[in-house]
């Protein structure tokens, strides 16, 4: 029912774009994914023809074909489910209300950023940071943010040496771990070294 009252309030019908590989993983994000476009027809899922780096994922799209930003690799289960959905709304409009102030802080990040968010399932402290970035994401053409669930990604935890969740690391190269407000997000964001890529 809950979803159903998100659903019915978004403005823009999505796409979910989904590049699997031969991991059992990937069936489970497949069936997830069309079970949940099967709850309304605002969501279309289809299987991408290219590859992707980090298999399998799910990426949002809007209904012209055009990346929002968001993506999640593995299965959005567990906490991450209802920042799932909360990027969903977010995307398809109208979103969490914000006010003009933090909007317009979204709006003036004027370089081309990308956050990866790396999570667990069982983390209470992940979806608050999650929903934040897709947010950002979701309000501003050049933020993108992706989230992985670090139990099917070891060599990303190796590469960055990721010992808790959430993890999230800017144009992969700056490190910032714990939960953060989207208030804590945009200063972080707005830092002169957020904007430089690694």
């Amino acid at each position: 029912q809950q979803l159903e009252a998100v659903f019915e309030r978004m403005q823009e019908p999505l796409i979910l774009e989904l590049c699997l590989d031969e991991k059992a993983v990937s069936e489970e994000l497949r069936s997830y994914m069309e079970e949940l476009a099967r709850l309304t027809p605002k969501l279309t899922v289809r299987k991408s023809a290219e590859g992707a780096e980090h298999m399998p994922l799910v990426r949002v799209l809007r209904s012209d074909g055009s990346d929002s930003g968001l993506a999640f690799h593995g299965v959005p289960g567990g906490h991450e489910f209802t920042s799932f959905i909360m990027g969903l709304y977010n995307v398809a409009g109208p979103g969490q209300a914000l006010d003009g102030e933090t909007m317009g802080r979204i709006k003036a990040l004027d370089a081309p950023t990308d956050m990866q968010i790396f999570v667990s399932l069982s983390c209470t402290m992940c979806p608050e940071l999650v929903i934040a970035a897709q947010k950002i994401a979701a309000s501003n053409p050049l933020v993108t943010a992706k989230v992985y669930d670090v139990n099917h990604f070891p060599e990303l935890r190796e590469r960055y040496k990721i010992m808790s969740v959430p993890c999230l690391i800017i144009n992969k190269a700056q490190v910032a771990f714990g939960k953060k407000t989207l208030g804590q997000l945009l200063e972080l964001l707005a830092e002169p070294e957020a904007g430089q890529t690694g």
